[in-house]
């Protein structure tokens, strides 16, 4: 066949271009076998981490709620230690009125419980007085103990007027309470040795002073 010079050496150049593309081909292919190979062996050479809960934190269990126990009645305990009363409404037999010259003027009185219903059954029981009680209700008063509060600058009196029938307390002026307290004048106020009076102590001092109705 007939040739000229060149042919030779392109075909050489073109033998030789195949297989430099072909070793280049084999490299890589080489290449990322080895590195798929390496990652796939450096992956299962890693053992896997156990997922663990840390530790529940120590938590204290919550102390037991020191809660005042219920106390008991009145009628079982007698009346409350110290001469102070805290903030309320009492039941009490008024007796004098104190101070007024360097101080605030003192309501003195007996405090007493004023009890219906089975609650003055079962007082009147205990006592071995006639039950059911006579007009459904009992008036306690064990301790003769005398308290003094405080009357406040302004308060209220409501009283029910002697011979006037009524059943409601109705009002009554200051000065009117203080004379009758203090026996210094004549007024239809009740006996104080007979009446029962309800009075509201508010911040430590009385500020009502309503009396009860005994049919």
């Amino acid at each position: 066949m007939a040739t000229n010079g060149h042919r030779p050496t392109e075909t050489g150049n073109r033998n030789r271009a195949l297989i430099v593309g072909a070793i280049v081909a084999a490299l890589l292919v080489f290449g990322l076998g080895y590195l798929l190979g390496s990652g796939g062996d450096e992956q299962a050479g890693v053992s896997p981490t156990a997922t663990t809960a840390p530790p529940p934190s120590a938590t204290r269990s919550p102390k037991p709620s020191h809660e005042p126990s219920p106390t008991p009645s009145p009628i079982a305990t007698g009346e409350p230690s110290g001469d102070a009363l805290p903030d309320g409404r009492y039941f009490v037999q008024l007796t004098d009125i104190q101070g007024g010259e360097e101080g605030p003027l003192q309501l003195q009185y007996d405090l007493a419980y004023f009890l219906t219903g089975e609650e003055a059954s079962q007082a009147a029981a205990d006592r071995g007085l006639e039950t059911p009680v006579p007009n459904d209700y009992l008036i306690v008063n064990d301790n003769p103990k005398r308290r003094l509060t405080p009357l406040e600058g302004v308060y209220s009196v409501k009283y029910i007027p002697e011979g006037s029938g009524l059943s409601s307390p109705v009002k009554a002026h200051v000065a009117q309470f203080l004379g009758w307290m203090g026996e210094s004048v004549q007024t239809d106020f009740p006996p104080r040795d007979t009446s029962w009076w309800w009075i509201t102590i508010d911040n430590g001092s009385v500020t009502k002073i309503d009396q009860q109705y005994l049919p």
